[in-house]
This record gives C-alpha cells, sequence and structure tokens, in this order.
C-alpha cells in the first residue's frame, strides 16, 4: 500500500472518528436537557379553544413540567390529559431538540392539536352547546363560532340523538339544504319544524324519518311550486303527510 492510500485512510478515520465523538457529545447533552418551553400548534385554521388555555392545563397539571428533564418526560400521560378537554379530538406531544448556535442545545415539548368538528349548535335560553358528528357535545367556544344549523325547542338528551344528527348530516351533505335552513325546533312530540334562511315561513317536516322523500317534495314545491309572487302568502309548509304537501295561507 504506498503513503498516499494510506494517507487517504488516515484521514478517513480521522474523520469518523471526529464524527463520532460529536455525535456522542450530542446524544450526551440531549440526556441532560431540560423543558425550557412548551408550543401549542392548532392544525385547522379557526381556534375553538387557545393555544394559552391549552399551555395553562399543562402547566396546572404538571407543574414541575419547566426544568424537568426532557427525556424524563412522559408524552402519552401529557396528551391523554389534554385530550380531556372538550375542543381537543387528538393531541400530539413531541419533545423537540434545536441548536441555538455551536455550543448550546435547546430543549422543549412541542404539542399539535386537531380539533373537535361541530355540526350543530343547541341553544337553550342562555345555555347551550355545540354537537360533533358522534353526538360529543362541546361548550361554547369564546374565541370563535362556527355556522352550522341551530336547535332549538326540546333539547333534553332524550331528543338531541342519532335521529337529529342524521338529519343535520343530510343537511350538510347538500349544498342547497345546507344553505337554506337556519335552524331546526324541536317540538314535545319530536316533529321537527324547519326555519329556512331566506323568508318567514315554518316548514314543519315532521319526524326525522323519509328524509329523501320529504326533501325531494319541498324542493319541487320551492323551485316549481311557486312564483315569486305566491311564495308569500303562505305562512307554514307542512310535509309531514305522505302524499301530499299542506301549504297555509297567511
Amino acid at each position: 500500500m504506498n503513503r498516499k492510500m494510506i494517507f487517504k485512510i488516515s484521514g478517513l478515520l480521522l474523520i469518523l472518528a471526529t464524527i463520532t465523538v460529536s455525535l456522542s457529545f450530542t446524544s450526551s447533552e440531549r440526556k441532560q436537557l431540560l423543558c425550557q418551553d412548551l408550543s401549542v400548534f392548532i392544525e385547522e385554521e379557526h381556534h375553538f379553544i387557545a393555544p394559552e388555555s391549552v399551555e395553562r392545563l399543562v402547566n396546572r397539571k404538571f407543574n414541575k413540567l419547566k426544568g424537568t428533564r426532557l427525556d424524563t418526560l412522559n408524552t402519552e400521560v401529557i396528551e391523554r390529559e389534554i385530550e380531556k378537554l372538550a375542543w381537543v379530538k387528538n393531541a400530539e406531544v413531541f419533545k423537540g431538540y434545536s441548536r441555538t448556535d455551536s455550543t448550546y442545545l435547546h430543549g422543549g415539548l412541542r404539542v399539535h392539536i386537531e380539533q373537535e368538528i361541530p355540526i350543530l349548535r343547541v341553544v337553550d335560553g342562555e345555555n347551550g352547546f355545540y354537537v360533533n358528528e358522534n353526538g360529543k357535545h362541546m361548550p361554547f367556544s369564546s374565541t370563535h363560532s362556527v355556522n352550522v344549523p341551530v336547535v332549538t325547542g326540546q333539547t333534553s338528551g332524550t331528543y338531541i340523538n342519532e335521529d337529529l344528527i342524521n338529519f343535520v348530516r343530510f343537511i350538510n351533505e347538500d349544498k342547497f339544504w345546507k344553505a337554506y335552513i337556519q335552524q331546526i325546533h324541536i317540538r314535545e312530540n319530536n316533529e321537527y319544524v324547519l326555519v329556512p334562511r331566506v323568508g318567514d315561513q315554518l316548514i314543519v317536516f315532521g319526524k326525522p324519518e323519509k328524509l329523501e322523500l320529504r326533501f325531494r317534495n319541498l324542493e319541487a314545491l320551492l323551485k316549481k311550486g311557486f312564483s315569486s309572487e305566491s311564495w308569500s302568502k303562505y305562512s307554514v309548509i307542512t310535509l309531514k303527510y305522505d302524499n301530499q304537501v299542506v301549504c297555509t295561507l297567511r
């Protein structure tokens, strides 16, 4: 082996040794890193929960979080605690490391949150809540409100059920009905009365059944049955009868 080859091999070994020492040093540094901060990131554009609320919760539940060695923190426990918040659908907590300069490593926790998505809003006097597609209740948010159908009338757990969720889902999946229907009022006999965004007519839908047939009848009436002049003559449209749509004059 000539001297040139020996020199190349020696240089390569020196580089590998330097890298190994550097990596070992970094690994050792990481084990000693303390948690310096907590950052919260919410995926959705609109925030129903403020990042500061999540930070306060974590700092309250884990009061020795800052200053604790990062490698001793159980991220799964922190995730479960955050997911107890009503508006949090999923939380992922990561340990973050960053080098601020050539000699200093910085450590912290990064929290990524996926929020619950409401499909309807229940209003009962001064009280109310949102409901997601799985029936979970979320309190009104002080940071953001969303344009979803409003439910009034009988709003106990007996009436806020799977039938209502399926009814709202049917509306939300159709662009026309989603834009047209503003409110669902539930009567004591579990009949639904719909309040449109346009016009002041009430639409007595009846019990939440035969959705396709009744909405098809309503669509035919709105698009073909009424002229712009005759529409204002009626105060109530009743859809609950199988073979007819009944319109009540004012």
